[in-house]
């Protein structure tokens, strides 16, 4: 972590056991998510800790994205397992699982309204995605 004005370090964050593949703030800035390659999801209290206040596992293989859904209240994540999850920050808990990929999936970001999803894949294909029905357009 480094503090953007004075470019100074700040801290580590230590929790992965593998290569950390992505990372994202929540609207407030007082959460941080990451994904590593050791098929995990972290929370991490940016606010105050700095700790890990949260870990989640679902994903079958590495998960090489994750973002906040706008509102905070949901995280979407993407994995070499060719799945799409959505998790319930408050719980941890995976509320959704997109399938509809061939091969592994690079990418997922959810849009500013926070309505739909759109994914990338080695299958070659972007996906949108509703995320009121969590069905593919």
């Amino acid at each position: 972590v480094w503090d953007f004005e004075s470019g100074e370090f700040e801290r580590t964050l230590k929790g992965h056991t593998d290569s950390v593949q992505d990372i994202g703030f929540d609207a407030t800035g007082k959460l941080l998510v990451s994904c590593s390659a050791d098929m995990s999801i972290k929370l991490w209290d940016f606010h105050q800790s700095f700790a890990c206040v949260k870990t989640m596992h679902g994903h079958d293989h590495n998960v090489n994205s994750v973002s906040f859904v706008p509102g905070g209240d949901l995280v979407v994540s993407a994995s070499r397992d060719k799945t799409i999850k959505i998790w319930e920050v408050a719980t941890g808990y995976c509320v959704k699982t997109l399938v509809g990929h061939r091969e592994w999936v690079r990418m997922a970001r959810v849009s500013p309204c926070g309505e739909l999803i759109a994914s990338c894949s080695n299958d070659q294909t972007v996906r949108i995605w509703s995320m009121a029905t969590k069905d593919t357009k």
